[in-house]
């Protein structure tokens, strides 16, 4: 959204608004604003905790440590800080801007605007108060507003970091020739402040107006430098129009020369996903975090890749992290239920899949979570059904559903079922291992060899270390006259097993639960 888009900016306008410092206070404040100004944070950080031993009331101190942990983006610590020194002086200005930054960074929205309110109500005319407003108006579509806490701003303090905001105002608006005057004068100072046309570029790709964020990118082109922000915003423009390559090697550019861009890799990342390249987005979101380690944005992007790309133990770390930060937001429970599934804890992950379908009945994924455990641990029929048959009103064909469907009918002794619902599974998602297994068993049982021999095969390619697979396939193959084959399976099927009991006897000398007799749920090898 335009908001969270706007959380960056905020917080490197914070580092440049810095409280100043009376004489009062000393020369060790003003020692350390220098010090996040030059960047030194853990400098910052360790002489502010000093300082604080000391003179454990002092406001000014809390609105530079908030300051520091809001750079280093430990959102949870600036917030207390910044409210420690709201309380301790509630005249100051700067820490509720800072706060105000805090909450916009995560998302906070209604809490933002709080802030930034109680900003203005103590300096009404401030122009970063009454900036921030019209940014955050302007992201809830109250445009009108937005002009209005713009004009609070006294005129011999307008600067053009107002322009792009009275742009899309006007735009929102629809008074496109007071926004064309803004965009001019954008063109006439992007050489010297080449962040303004990049910030309305950012508008339009909030409301997924590409085509207007091209041809503005192109017409700033030549009249500023290609900053990174700039060819982030024209990286983000090249995906949304379908132009995935272009979009990484421009982002690959900024990379080469700035590592450390948060907003590149986050891009990256984006990227990434929509090229289904699920490792290459988990690396960007990985080395994100690594500078904004509780930006829940990034965090969604993290845990969601890490599902996709099957690392699971990781995917369970990131999601607790996010729960932890955003615990209300169902969308992190909602990764939390199914990061819990994908390490076998179902009783864990149970509870959790409970709560995102009690608000959304129809969800698939958890109701296909909720199917599996029902199915393999309570053994509970009726139950696993009624969840099959929410998935399978919602789209007939769902591989996940049928293939839960085809396992349900062969245990009520519907065989002829199973075979049909585990084939359109199959053919629904041939990459599922368990789908593949289940149906080559199944055809085994009811005669059917050479089907069976074709499912095991897939099976046993798609999941080489489940010994069953392995088991089912040297008995197809010894039922259809092919004695070597079957051998050889058999002795994979032999060797898995005596790998599964050694690590079983070293799990239980370590004391730690093996997993290696649960059976594979299905879950996993669906998209």
């Amino acid at each position: 959204m335009w908001r969270k888009i706007l959380a960056c900016a905020y917080i490197a306008l914070a580092s440049f608004h810095l409280p100043r410092i009376t004489s009062a206070q000393g020369a060790e404040l003003t020692t350390v604003s220098g010090l996040i100004q030059r960047g030194k944070l853990e400098e910052a950080e360790q002489r502010l905790s000093r300082y604080l031993l000391k003179l454990p009331h002092s406001a000014r101190a809390y609105n530079l440590l908030g300051t520091v942990y809001l750079r280093q983006g430990h959102y949870a610590q600036a917030e207390e800080a910044l409210q420690k020194a709201i309380a301790g002086a509630p005249a100051l200005v700067e820490p509720r801007l800072s706060l105000g930054d805090a909450y916009l960074v995560e998302g906070k929205f209604e809490s933002a605007l709080t802030a930034y309110q109680g900003a203005a109500k103590v300096a009404p005319h401030d122009a970063r108060a009454n900036l921030a407003l019209a940014k955050l108006y302007l992201g809830t579509g109250e445009f009108a507003k937005s002009i209005e806490a713009a004009g609070n701003i006294p005129v011999e303090k307008r600067t053009a970091e107002l322009l792009p905001t009275l742009a899309a105002d006007y735009l929102g608006l629809q008074q496109p020739e007071k926004a064309g005057l803004e965009i001019q004068a954008m063109l006439q100072v992007a050489e010297k402040q080449p962040d303004l046309l990049p910030e309305l570029s950012e508008f339009f790709l909030a409301h997924g107006d590409f085509k207007s964020s091209q041809q503005l990118l192109s017409l700033s082109q030549g009249k500023q430098p290609a900053t990174d922000r700039f060819l982030v915003d024209l990286a983000r423009t090249q995906a949304g129009l379908g132009q995935l390559e272009e979009a990484q090697k421009t982002l690959e550019s900024v990379l080469e020369r700035t590592p450390d861009s948060l907003d590149a890799l986050v891009a990256a990342g984006q990227v990434a996903k929509q090229q289904s390249d699920w490792a290459a987005a988990a690396e960007a979101f990985s080395l994100a975090t690594k500078l904004a380690p509780e930006r829940p944005d990034i965090l969604y992007g993290l845990a969601s890749a890490q599902l996709y790309d099957n690392q699971t133990t990781s995917a369970l770390k990131t999601a607790q992290k996010l729960h932890s930060l955003v615990p209300d937001d169902l969308r992190s429970t909602y990764l939390l239920a199914l990061a819990l599934f994908g390490v076998k804890n179902w009783e864990e992950a149970k509870p959790y899949a409970h709560q995102v379908v009690s608000a959304h009945p129809d969800d698939r994924e958890m109701n296909l979570i909720l199917a599996d455990i029902a199915f393999n641990n309570e053994h509970n029929l009726p139950v696993a059904h009624r969840h099959v048959e929410i998935c399978l009103k919602q789209n007939a064909d769902d591989p996940g559903a049928l293939y839960y469907l085809g396992m349900i009918q062969k245990m009520e002794g519907d065989l002829s079922g199973a075979v049909q619902s585990l084939s359109k599974s199959v053919a629904g998602n041939p990459k599922n291992a368990d789908a593949q297994g289940a149906l080559g068993s199944l055809c085994l049982q009811v005669g059917d060899v050479t089907r069976a021999v074709l499912a095991l095969e897939q099976a046993v390619l798609l999941a080489p270390e489940e010994a069953q697979n392995h088991y089912q396939l040297a008995l197809a193959y010894s039922r259809s006259s092919a004695p070597d084959k079957a051998k050889a399976q058999l002795g994979i099927y032999q060797q898995i097993k005596a790998k599964e009991a050694k690590d079983a006897k070293d799990a239980k000398k370590l004391k730690v639960p093996s997993t290696s007799e649960v059976p594979s749920m299905g879950i996993a090898a669906r998209p």
